[in-house]
């Protein structure tokens, strides 16, 4: 197989897989929204939300690291050892702020206890997926993502027929969980034989830490978002806003695939000259833009459509609402492409640095026009804004690479997690 057809099937493997689950995720909600109703549905879209955002403090960006540098071998094995006990110590805090969060916007103790396993499961296959990446092992990612989505599904099914409306957020954590269960074990049956010493430099957990400040930067305002709508409107709005970003979720799920699918080639492209891997970006960053572009224009397009039919016509309104959400789908798609291949490539600094100045900017319209507006309103003009504008900046930035060198930082990582000077 040459190398171009590698990366596409990966990405084609990796890219079924997560669609698998942003569409489960999708009919999750719906089958909420519908059995149960907006002001559920809010409540568990908040808690997702927490989930996803808590987990971008370290277990998100450890998997992109483990997709990246976490190679069959016995390089491999250190950098596995070594991220996998810093998932495990980041479980604690961050399950513990999910529980309190849960409490702060309201939710009772059981949900409170819901939303920090969740977290924990969550996280858990966030990283676990992002193992398989970088151990070749994609195709077994996607049967896993498909299996997991199914048991999920079918057991938020079981929980809708007994009406145990309080368990709604058990058969997303049951699926998560099993698909962390198996990869890790699918990833110790992968290993070899060889032993390894402690395992990967100080760089390695470097690159972790500005990866996850990076993608706070990126996919935590979308989540941000979420909060906003159910602290600054009213419960039934919240779950409009609720509907409107289930239905943007599987198509910024593609982008996550794909991103993820492509670490290990960014990784390598690190050791090349700055004009050629500039050159192979271009071409990747085209491609992948205008795929997203099209697809977010087919769901907007599809939107008055689609969204009555699965949640019902007491969701209509929602309908603008995801229309425009479509704009900062599109912006967030972009933007977690470029910022992975810039920290793959040496260049994390800076791009934390644009992806956080733009969702300042977009939290900053957030805030103010759910203060003088609505929250819903604020939630998605806000996205739109922050995610558009964090695209255009950073795309230039990737772009002008082989032009200039100003923005490196001339720090590179390799299969080890040691420095690299390019």
């Amino acid at each position: 197989m040459t190398r171009r057809a590698s990366i596409v099937g990966d990405s084609v493997f990796s890219t079924a897989g997560v669609l698998a689950q942003g569409l489960a995720r999708f009919a999750y909600t719906a089958i909420i929204g519908r059995a149960f109703g907006a002001d559920l549905l809010s409540a568990v879209n908040v808690a997702f939300a927490a989930s996803i955002l808590l987990s971008l403090a370290w277990p998100t960006a450890a998997g992109n690291a483990a997709a990246a540098y976490a190679r069959p071998g016995e390089t491999g094995v250190a950098v596995r050892a070594r991220l996998q006990r810093s998932v495990l110590l980041s479980l604690v805090p961050i399950a513990a702020a999910a529980f309190i969060l849960a409490l702060v916007l309201g939710g009772g103790p059981v949900q409170a206890v819901e939303t920090a396993a969740l977290t924990i499961a969550w996280s858990g296959y966030i990283y676990a997926r992002g193992l398989l990446m970088g151990m070749g092992r994609v195709a077994a990612a996607a049967t896993w993502d498909l299996i997991s989505a199914v048991l999920a599904i079918g057991l938020l099914a079981a929980v809708v027929v007994t009406r145990q409306d309080h368990l709604a957020l058990l058969p997303a954590i049951a699926g998560y969980a099993v698909f962390c269960a198996a990869g890790l074990v699918i990833a110790h049956r992968t290993r070899p034989a060889v032993t390894a010493g402690s395992g990967g430099s100080p760089s390695l957990m470097r690159f972790v830490g500005w990866n996850s400040l990076a993608l706070i930067a990126t996919n935590g305002l979308m989540q941000v978002s979420m909060v906003v709508a159910f602290a600054f409107d009213t419960p039934d709005r919240a779950g409009q806003y609720a509907a409107a970003l289930s239905l943007a979720t599987p198509v910024s799920m593609v982008s996550q695939a794909v991103t993820q699918a492509l670490l290990p080639r960014f990784a390598d492209w690190a050791a090349l000259p700055p004009r050629e891997r500039s050159r192979n970006f271009r071409r990747t960053n085209l491609v992948v833009g205008g795929v997203m572009a099209l697809g977010c224009l087919a769901v907007a397009l599809l939107m008055p459509f689609v969204l009555p039919l699965f949640y019902g016509e007491a969701f209509s309104a929602a309908v603008p609402i995801a229309q425009l959400l479509m704009a900062g789908v599109f912006g967030f798609s972009i933007s977690i492409l470029v910022v992975a291949y810039l920290s793959a490539t040496g260049r994390a600094h800076f791009a934390t640095l644009l992806a956080g100045g733009s969702s300042l900017l977009g939290l900053a319209g957030m805030l103010a026009i759910g203060v003088v507006v609505d929250g819903v309103a604020g939630a998605v003009w806000g996205v739109s804004i922050g995610m558009l504008f964090s695209a255009l900046a950073l795309t230039a930035t990737a772009f002008a690479e082989g032009r200039t060198t100003i923005h490196e930082d001339r720090v590179g990582y390799d299969l080890r997690g040691d420095k690299r000077t390019p």
